[in-house]
């Protein structure tokens, strides 16, 4: 029986052990709102108009070490922050996580908040790819002029275990729904299509023949079914990973679901799962992680 066990489960052993490690291995990816995520360090504090207080050393401390055990405990390997005050705050981040995880960032245009954006992974960056693309404005179809991406931020990661694919990310934060009004989710729309400019310039740098993974992840501040998500998704072609949550946690948070604010979006992979993972005390948004293979 033990031989002829073997004799059937050999080939399949051997198959998986000779795939390419590429097309075993998954890509677990994280977007975060850290909520005005303030140094103390820097002895300043950003924003013009919306004054924010810098934490207390021990709370800011606090929250860094449950952001990094976030993404530690998940096994998270590319992290999209948004509402960090600055490079310091990326940079505490990254070391916290651990020694070979690096924080990318550019300083943005928002000086009314002074919240930013960045992106961290294990993963190293190709050279000479993080950029802002500009800051790339764009004007929706109903809107009167047009609006800019304030807080953007892409950049490409190498992956020498995935057979040395290099994968397109970018983040950006939307304008907020604060307040919201017409005028407002014009200007979001606008935004959306600026990423997509920013997207398609992206991909531009891969060459036409390349086969291009892509993650456009963020706080994008407005619904899956709102016409900000619709023009992003249709206008860069790309997957929303909410589509691919196990059926069990469609059904039970249909509503967070659909209610949510934060999208990882995606072309070039499969999906595996989607979770939406609580976040304590520590920010008013959940962190949410996809699972990309």
């Amino acid at each position: 029986g033990l031989v002829a066990m073997t004799k059937k489960y050999l080939p399949c052993a051997l198959f998986l052990l000779l795939l390419p490690s590429f097309l075993l291995a998954d890509l677990r990816v994280m977007t975060l709102n850290t909520e005005w995520l303030w140094t103390p360090f820097d002895k300043r504090v950003d924003g013009s108009k919306l004054i924010r207080q810098d934490m207390s050393e021990a709370d800011y401390l606090n929250e860094i070490r449950f952001y990094a055990g976030l993404v530690k405990d998940n096994g998270v390997d590319i992290l999209a922050v948004s509402e960090i005050e600055n490079e310091f705050v990326a940079k505490d981040l990254a070391r916290a996580i651990g020694k070979n995880w690096q924080a990318y960032f550019r300083q943005g245009r928002d000086t009314a908040t002074g919240q930013d954006v960045a992106i961290l992974s294990h993963l190293n960056a190709v050279e000479d790819s993080i950029t802002t693309f500009g800051f790339p404005c764009a004007k929706a179809p109903k809107a009167r002029k047009k609006k800019c991406l304030s807080k953007v931020l892409g950049v490409h990661l190498y992956d020498p275990s995935a057979g040395g694919r290099t994968i397109a990310v970018l983040t950006a934060h939307f304008l907020s729904k604060r307040n919201n009004s017409k005028v407002k989710t014009l200007k979001r729309e606008s935004q959306a299509l600026a990423l997509v400019k920013s997207i398609r310039r992206s991909e531009n740098s891969f060459g036409k023949e390349a086969d291009i993974q892509l993650i456009a992840l963020g706080d994008f501040n407005d619904t899956i079914h709102s016409n900000t998500l619709k023009l992003l998704s249709k206008g860069a072609g790309l997957t929303n990973s909410l589509s691919c949550s196990s059926i069990s946690n469609k059904k039970s948070n249909k509503k967070g679901n659909m209610a949510r604010i934060d999208h990882i979006l995606f072309k070039g992979f499969s999906c595996h799962d989607d979770v939406a993972i609580s976040s304590g005390k520590f920010s008013d948004h959940k962190a949410i992680m996809a699972v990309l293979k």
